[in-house]
């Protein structure tokens, strides 16, 4: 019965892995593609006044942070993104399928932005909304994963602290009487 308890956990971890790798790769094809898209459509209206194609190259960071460091940035990058992969493999038995879809994707996009900063010496940068700072594919996924990740990290307190409110402990005594003790203030009632 241990054998094929312990096969099925491995097959289940053999699986997450296989799917963090095809989101992490998926997402960096498709990053680097439309890179290459964008830059033979340079200037493209899409949707007129809304969102256009304008290529850009982004030696600063994030936020516009500039340090006038390729090597700086790309360092910076591959200590986040491998201390989100060490999270992800170290805790992939307790992490919830979608936490690792949101993480694989900031790792996807962190890795895709490493690349151009590496062979380019800047990212490139090609989705031009309205008023807002020109992003790609890669920015995208990293601010959706860590929008979806916080989201859910703030439902899953909520939730518990919601539980613990409810948690009470229920004692019985020798005459059959009951008290109830509420954890939180350790008050019997």
């Amino acid at each position: 019965m241990k054998n094929t308890d312990e096969k099925k956990e491995k097959t289940s971890n053999k699986k997450a892995y296989l799917m963090f790798i095809f989101i992490i790769f998926f997402i960096i094809v498709i990053d680097q593609l439309t890179k290459i898209f964008a830059l033979n459509t340079n200037n493209t209206n899409i949707v007129p006044d809304i969102l256009t194609i304008n290529v850009s190259q982004n030696t600063n960071g994030i936020y516009g942070v500039n340090s006038n460091s390729v090597l700086l940035y790309v360092l910076t990058n591959l200590i986040v993104i491998t201390i989100l992969i060490k999270f992800i493999t170290s805790q992939n038995e307790f992490i919830d399928t979608k936490i690792k879809v949101f993480l694989s994707a900031i790792v996807a996009g962190g890795i895709s932005n490493t690349i151009d900063r590496i062979f380019r010496g800047y990212v490139l940068e090609f989705i031009s909304f309205k008023s807002l700072p020109i992003i790609n594919i890669a920015d995208i996924c990293i601010f959706i994963g860590w929008l979806c990740f916080i989201v859910t990290f703030l439902f899953f307190v909520g939730n518990e602290i919601k539980s613990n409110k409810s948690k009470r402990e229920i004692k019985f005594t020798d005459n059959d009487d009951y008290k109830i003790k509420d954890e939180k203030t350790n008050k019997e009632k």
